[in-house]
């Protein structure tokens, strides 16, 4: 089983599916249906991207969701290549790997209850077709292999809002700035004030609520004050902040700022207490031979949206690292130890 696992690993890599290039994502699509034909497939465009859900039933009521992703970041190469432990490559650990584990699962292995497998196109943009897919299904249980690392528990997982913050102010000449208002220096304050509200982490082991100024935009001639300026902020918040007090925060630093909420997603929070959580947990901790050590997540995945609507909903990665960058990996002998986590959990 291992060796048909990244037979199928190798073959979602050699489509080159990142953003905006849809003939590729098509190619991938056209390879799933026709290899995965015995399962009820149906096909949704959300946003004008393209997502499957591969089920043994028409019911949307589920037992089971495995929900997974084929989008990845631009690289310079999509070029993948192996050694003895492992495949390097974009795309390895996030997220297709896992996606080759669930295709085998639901291909081998006899399900007797009610299940879905999403295929999603956007999750590096905004995840909204795991959003919209939330809203059509639901489950007792959603898996989805898109946080930490080496079969690490996510129990929690920041929530992501992103917003653009803009400011209309009283142009005037460069050499009179008297006469003005600098809308550049206006936003560029709110962000000071926030990010003293909001100390930036110093590490991965500052689980805190962390701005990131991405854009910041204003000006029309390098001798005038600028009148207009507009600023997007990242913002990553754990779940003792929520987005109104972080909202609230902005209005009280600045009442002359506009808001526009461009993201929003909430905390991922795993409820411990659910009975297919602690029957993951245990059949994670039978086959790994060892207790699961219950982690943190600075990201932010699709889990948000099951998790948001009463879903429980597990976030587990096989052995990999450095998702996004030149030595991103998946350690193969991980991939059929997830078949083997899944399986049991699924039998039992």
């Amino acid at each position: 089983m291992k060796e048909e696992i990244i037979k199928t690993l190798k073959k979602l890599l050699s489509f080159k599916t990142y953003k905006d290039n849809k003939e590729e994502f098509d190619k991938l699509f056209s390879y799933i249906k026709e290899e995965y034909n015995e399962f009820n497939i149906k096909e949704y465009i959300f946003n004008n991207n393209k997502c499957l859900v591969l089920s043994n039933t028409i019911d949307t009521n589920l037992d089971y969701i495995f929900c997974t992703h084929i989008d990845v970041v631009y690289a310079d190469t999509y070029d993948f290549y192996e050694d003895k432990d492992n495949i390097y490559g974009r795309g390895t650990i996030d997220m297709k790997g896992s996606l080759a584990v669930c295709l085998n699962i639901i291909k081998n292995i006899k399900i007797d209850k009610k299940f879905a497998l999403f295929i999603t196109s956007d999750e590096e943009i905004d995840g909204n077709c795991s959003n919209e897919l939330s809203k059509i299904y639901n489950a007792k249980f959603v898996f989805v292999p898109d946080g930490g690392k080496d079969f690490q528990l996510v129990v929690e997982e920041k929530g992501q809002l992103q917003i653009e913050l803009s400011v209309n102010t009283k142009t005037a000449h460069s050499a009179q700035l008297y006469n003005g208002e600098n809308a550049i220096s206006k936003l560029f304050n709110v962000y000071q004030k926030l990010i003293e509200i909001y100390p930036l982490p110093k590490s991965c082991n500052d689980y805190v609520t962390s701005i990131n100024l991405s854009k910041l935009n204003g000006g029309e001639s390098n001798n005038q004050v600028p009148g207009f300026a507009s600023m997007i902020l990242d913002i990553r918040f754990v779940s003792k902040d929520s987005i109104e007090d972080i909202l609230s925060n902005i209005m009280n630093i600045d009442k002359d700022i506009n808001i526009n909420v461009l993201i929003e997603g909430m905390c991922f929070v795993s409820d411990l207490n659910n009975n297919y959580v602690k029957k993951f947990i245990k059949s994670s901790e039978k086959i790994l031979n060892k207790k699961i050590i219950k982690t943190y997540c600075e990201g932010t995945s699709d889990a948000i949206f099951f998790s948001s609507k009463g879903m429980p909903t597990i976030i587990m990665n096989p052995i990999g690292d450095n998702p996004h960058c030149s030595n991103e990996y998946i350690n193969k002998d991980s991939l059929f130890t997830l078949y083997k986590i899944i399986e049991d959990f699924i039998k039992s």
